[in-house]
């Protein structure tokens, strides 16, 4: 899965992200649970790593959530699959 951490140099807002071939994720931590989300429900000039801290996992119910950005897969070109 093409999951790229948001503490890289690599850290778009909200509008860079929907310009892109890429979309967004969160992925727990605690239960490994890993969902897209949809970039309409935040401001465009967010940017990706201070998404977390407001998110909660909807399974578990933990904070520790990371918004992550996600590409396709290179050599298939489908997004990862969604993950409960």
């Amino acid at each position: 899965m093409a999951l790229h951490a948001t503490v890289d140099a690599d850290d778009p807002t909200i509008d860079t992200l929907a310009q892109s071939d890429k979309r967004l994720g969160i992925r727990c931590d605690y239960c490994g649970r890993f969902r897209y989300l949809k970039i309409s429900k935040f401001s465009g000039s967010q940017k990706v790593s201070d998404l977390s801290s407001g998110l909660t996992c909807a399974k578990c119910g933990s904070a520790e959530v990371n918004a992550v950005v996600v590409s396709r897969d290179p050599e298939s070109g489908y997004w990862p699959a969604e993950s409960s």
